[in-house]
Parts: structure tokens; sequence; C-alpha cells
């Protein structure tokens, strides 16, 4: 399994003590409003934390859900991830926050980790990431990761709310690895303390 140390935070994967985690995030309206989620009961929660840990098991493994864990307190900051497409040698990564870190530039200190990994751990060729196109401030964070708007989608993802269906636009950013070589002189961006497996 794969864990990240960056300068604040530990991304490692969940385990089953991170029940209350997936709950906080997915019962939250106000974290959920741009993605296609509605919120989750926690019979709901628990399988999807399930799900989510079962997908480290898988061979090969194309599912990569991380904790995101603040090192100074122990406390939980939120949830990212790499979704791998194998047909285009390509990773999706995100981010889901806990309300009380949103501003605290944890998006972005993750971000870095998550492309690290895609390129160096992975060893994939391109990264994406879609959003609402009203979700400012991750659109902001990745436009400083680096990626670039690729495509905007008029009406393409499926949002049900409080039971009710919408279609809604949706942005897609994306950089490719010698992109990212190229901008740092050849090298990877490398600032993680730690990689490591076990």
């Amino acid at each position: 399994m794969i864990t990240y140390e960056t300068d604040r935070l530990w991304l490692r994967p969940f385990c089953h003590e991170d029940l209350d985690l997936i709950f906080r995030l997915y019962t939250d309206p106000e974290i959920l409003r741009y993605t296609p989620f509605d919120v989750m009961s926690k019979a709901t929660a628990k399988l999807h934390l399930a799900r989510i840990i079962q997908d480290w098991e898988q061979v090969p493994q194309q599912s990569f859900e991380f904790a995101m864990i603040r090192k100074e307190a122990g406390e939980p900051v939120g949830r990212c991830h790499i979704l791998i497409d194998p047909a285009t040698d390509t990773g999706m990564i995100g981010w889901l926050l806990l309300k009380e870190h949103w501003g605290q530039n944890y998006a972005f200190e993750s971000g870095e980790a998550l492309i690290h990994c895609c390129f160096e751990r992975l060893g994939l060729h391109r990264v994406n990431a879609v959003c609402n196109p009203e979700n400012m401030a991750s659109r902001r964070v990745l436009e400083r990761l680096g990626l670039r708007l690729e495509a905007h989608y008029r009406k393409k993802c499926r949002y049900q709310k409080n039971g009710i269906v919408s279609w809604e636009d949706e942005l897609e950013y994306a950089c490719l690895k010698e992109e990212v070589m190229k901008t740092n002189d050849g090298r990877s961006p490398n600032r993680y303390i730690l990689e490591s497996r076990n």
C-alpha cells in the first residue's frame, strides 16, 4: 500500500476506523454541493467505506482513496483519491475536505502529492480532474497545480439531491508528465518527505 507524507499531512489508505470521517464528509450538503452525490445514511456510509477498503485489495488496483490526516494533531482533514483509466493511462485526482479545514491550502498540498504519485509511483502519462464550473475554489487549486482547462461539457454530469435529478456542466482539467517534467527542469516535483509501501 502507498502512503505519503507532505509538509502537514499524512495521506494513507482508509481503514474501518475512518467511518466517522466518511460519515461527516458525505452527510453534509454544503461539502457535497458541487458533487453529484446526495447525502448518505450511516448504513450507506459504512458500505461506501467497505468498498473503498476493498479497492486497495484489487489486482490490478485502479482506485486509490486516501484519508488526509493532519500530522500535528492527528485529526482528519478529508479524503483524496486517484482513479486510473487504463485505456488512456490517466489518473483522475480529486478531494473532499471537512469544512473546518477549508481555505488552508490542504487541497493544493494533497493535489501535489497525488500528481507525484500518478507520475512517479504509478507510471501514468496523464493526470486529469473534473469539477463543476461554479466551484471556483477547486478551479483555482487545479490551475495552481499546473492543470489546464481542456473541456467544458454541457449538462454532462447527473446530480441527484433530495431525490431530484439534474444535469450539470462539467469542466475537465489535465496535464501530461512531460509538461510537469519540463516546468521542473527535467525533474519530477518531489516535495514529499516519504513514500512507502508495506
